[in-house]
């Protein structure tokens, strides 16, 4: 039989809820024109749902998404179309027109008679979803490099993306830290001016799968090597070296693998993963 070859990547580390009945009130969302807006997650938002273009569709869709993403609906849970009118204060063919889309993408169940209800993964599930991601990412993080590499300049919009992971030690809770980490490659795709990027990931519904991590894996108290983790692939990226981000993002997702499947990685000890072709 005949062997895959594999790469080894070493690595040391160096030390270094609903609140308000309203979504407004519940996640910061403030009214421009006719659609809400959350400034924070906007622009992660939309590796899930493109908009529409219909006020009221965007707006549910925007709820539902946030809400799988941030673990306010969970694996299995109804869908109360009432109760998300009644939130999102739109009427019910909105958000009817959104879960069927929804719905058509994959990401939730329409059952005869009893509504919608979000789809589920196992936790091994979770993990290949994961490796999809990596998979995905890797091209816009590998085009990033050569961008910086070719263009100089390009360092000041590499700090706004290098910000995103800088809120990291502050985040309480694991869907507050996975928003962040999707925030940073929904940048770098921004940042490499590619569509096609998050045309794929909007397609293969990777995000959503994505949101299951922060169900099984407890990154919480991890935080720091995660960000740490992430600020070492910023720096490959700030030198223009495809290899080294390559390397620390490989790294970095074995590292969010191993907490999935529940290990306890040591993180003052060099840590080796082997990442098949």
């Amino acid at each position: 039989m005949q062997k895959k070859l594999a790469i080894i990547y070493i690595i040391p580390f160096q030390r270094g809820g609903v609140v308000g009945k309203h979504p407004r009130c519940r996640m910061g969302l403030k009214r421009e024109g006719d659609s809400l807006v959350n400034e924070g997650q906007d622009t992660m938002i939309a590796f899930l749902a493109r908009p529409t273009g219909r006020a009221g569709v965007d707006r549910v869709l925007r709820e539902i998404v946030l809400g799988l993403v941030n673990g306010r609906y969970r694996s299995g849970e109804k869908l109360n179309a009432n109760k998300i009118a009644k939130e999102v204060d739109v009427g019910l063919v909105p958000v009817r027109e959104a879960l069927h889309l929804l719905a058509g993408q994959g990401v939730i169940d329409l059952l005869p008679q009893k509504g919608a209800r979000v789809k589920g993964l196992s936790r091994s599930e979770t993990e290949e979803w994961h490796e999809v991601f990596r998979v995905l990412t890797l091209i816009g993080i590998r085009k990033a490099a050569r961008l910086l590499r070719e263009q100089p300049d390009l360092q000041a919009q590499l700090a706004q993306t290098r910000a995103v992971m800088d809120r990291l030690p502050s985040e309480k809770s694991n869907a507050g830290i996975l928003t962040a980490i999707l925030e940073f490659h929904r940048s770098i795709n921004a940042f490499c001016k590619s569509e096609i990027l998050d045309e794929a990931s909007r397609r293969l519904q990777v995000v959503h799968w994505i949101s299951f991590v922060a169900q099984y894996a407890s990154l919480v108290p991890h935080r720091i090597a995660i960000m740490e983790n992430y600020l070492r692939l910023v720096d490959a990226l700030a030198r223009g070296d495809a290899d080294s981000a390559v390397a620390a993002y490989n790294y970095e997702c074995a590292f969010i693998s191993a907490l999935i499947r529940g290990e306890q990685p040591d993180t003052m000890s060099d840590w080796i993963r082997v990442t098949p072709f």
